[in-house]
């Protein structure tokens, strides 16, 4: 089932103060997302942090004793690349988290397999907590879509966290994308609980996508980042296997 809106006829200062609300809504789905992605972030820069200092007191203390370089040699490399991961991070959010403006309104030709792959580090770290496995399906050579890379990006981390929000202590999140027809779709299979029919129906009506519950985590959010980029996002359930969030982009 394609989630579409809901048309009601509302006196037009109720339709103001709707759309007041939910656009405060969203944005407070907005910061939760980013607070989530924000706490695997930091628990993953901690552990390359301590490994850093500690190396880097074993290389003060053997210098002192003029020890083996070798020895040495090896621990410059390790807190050469708990270094890297930590840059790594910090461009990935900063990316993430940069200022909406005029430019970033821009679309452009977009390599979702490359887009995905950049931010495979964040959303590996969010789902750390609940020990959640991340698997990827990335088929080589898949066609590029028009779309702005920070809004996507947005869209594949409310989905991320959405199914998150469901699924148990040591579950799995499998992510995969294939070309069909003038589309490419990108599924999030879950194995958490089932979302209810009611959600797969009234996507665009706030009364029924309420913050604060899980299941409709950055639905919401999602379909409107996909009504911009002309696609859109079907919700399947399957009895006992959880759900597939299933999106599709138009291919240029």
């Amino acid at each position: 089932m394609v989630l579409t809106s809901n048309n009601k006829k509302d006196k037009p200062e109720t339709k103001e103060k709707m759309e007041t609300s939910r656009q405060r809504s969203l944005e407070i789905e907005r910061l939760a997302c980013l607070g989530e992605i924000l706490g695997g972030v930091a628990h993953e820069i901690n552990n390359p942090l301590q490994i850093i200092l500690g190396k880097s007191q074993i290389l003060m203390m053997r210098i002192t004793k003029e020890q083996s370089p070798t020895k040495s040699m090896e621990d410059l490399k390790t807190i050469e690349k708990g270094a890297q991961r930590i840059a790594e991070l910090i461009n990935s959010l900063t990316d993430l988290t940069r200022s909406k403006s005029e430019d970033n309104k821009l679309k452009t030709d977009v390599d979702i397999n490359y887009l995905v792959s950049s931010i495979h580090s964040l959303v590996k770290a969010s789902l750390k907590d609940k020990k959640i496995e991340l698997n990827l399906n990335l088929p080589e050579n898949l066609p590029k879509v028009k779309g702005n890379p920070s809004q996507l990006k947005e869209l594949f981390f409310y989905l991320t966290l959405n199914a998150k929000q469901r699924i148990g202590w040591g579950g799995k999140l499998e992510i995969s994308l294939r070309k069909e027809d003038e589309y490419l779709r990108v599924e999030f299979n879950d194995q958490g609980e089932e979302l209810p029919e009611e959600i797969r129906r009234r996507v665009e009506d706030y009364a029924a996508l309420r913050i604060g519950n899980k299941s409709t985590f950055g639905i919401l959010n999602s379909y409107l980042i996909l009504k911009e980029h002309k696609g859109d996002l079907e919700i399947r359930r399957s009895p006992g296997k959880g759900n597939t969030l299933m999106i599709r982009l138009p291919i240029i």
